[in-house]
């Protein structure tokens, strides 16, 4: 695959000055559903009603019913060659480090170390009136021995996951990192997300206004296609498999 030859070379120029900014795309060959694909979380659940704060207060059951069917499974998925690529690139000194808009864990799952979840994780959660603070397995136990699936603190408050709803900060330590990450770097490679999700979506122009470059790995269009140096539409499963194969075989010689 030369798409994966050129990417490669673009990484070797560039060696240690590189960032890569990941979104649902890359999950979805691991189970995990994306949010804006026809066939995606958003065809089967209102956006708003699942992720806007005013909502979950208001009604819990709409969000935790949905975290039923879709988000305490992912605790069993497991990583795929794209995250495996990615932990072998930080390896081997390629990347800095991967800023994720996913909650599902799945780069520590892979291995790899230096990550940014600049929206959050599923690890865990917190009640919403003590602070008390849930694991992932909890929150699930409390979910389904509850006759409406709504996870509740002992002293009967919510129990938020710790994610990012709508309106709501972005983790101050996790957004220090990917700071941290893109300024520091010349490159910045966008793969599995539209770029759609403001301010992540945001986050290339770091480096671009620096005069860096912009390398973007998707299944289809993004919203910063105009600005990039170059685009690889390709599958990223195939993709990942081949610039894991050229690692592993330079690692061999």
């Amino acid at each position: 695959m030369k798409e994966a030859e050129k990417f490669l070379r673009k990484l070797e120029i560039h060696k240690g000055k590189v960032a890569v900014l990941t979104g649902a795309g890359i999950s979805t060959s691991s189970g995990i559903p994306d949010f804006r694909s026809p066939t995606g979380i958003y065809s089967k659940y209102d956006p708003e009603k699942l992720f806007g704060l005013d909502n979950f207060v208001k009604n819990p059951s709409y969000f935790y019913n949905f975290a039923v069917e879709y988000l305490f499974v992912m605790k069993e998925a497991k990583p795929n060659s794209t995250h495996f690529m990615l932990k072998e690139l930080e390896k081997l000194g390629f990347i800095k480090g991967i800023i994720t808009q996913n909650i599902d864990m799945l780069h520590e799952k892979a291995g790899s170390r230096n990550i940014a979840n600049v929206h959050g994780s599923l690890k865990s959660g917190h009640c919403l009136s003590c602070g008390r603070v849930f694991s992932l397995e909890e929150m699930e136990k409390r979910s389904l021995e509850s006759t409406d699936r709504v996870a509740r603190c002992d002293c009967d408050g919510l129990i938020k996951p710790d994610i990012v709803f709508f309106g709501e900060t972005l983790p101050e330590r996790e957004v220090k990192m990917a700071y941290d990450m893109l300024e520091n770097s010349d490159v910045v490679v966008a793969m599995g997300t539209t770029l759609a999700i403001y301010p992540v979506g945001a986050f290339p122009q770091i480096v671009l206004k620096r005069g860096g470059e912009l390398v973007i790995v998707n299944g289809g269009p993004t919203s910063l296609d105009s600005v990039a140096s170059e685009i690889y539409r390709v599958s990223l499963e195939d993709f990942s498999k081949r610039v894991l194969d050229m690692l592993r075989k330079t690692e061999s010689e």
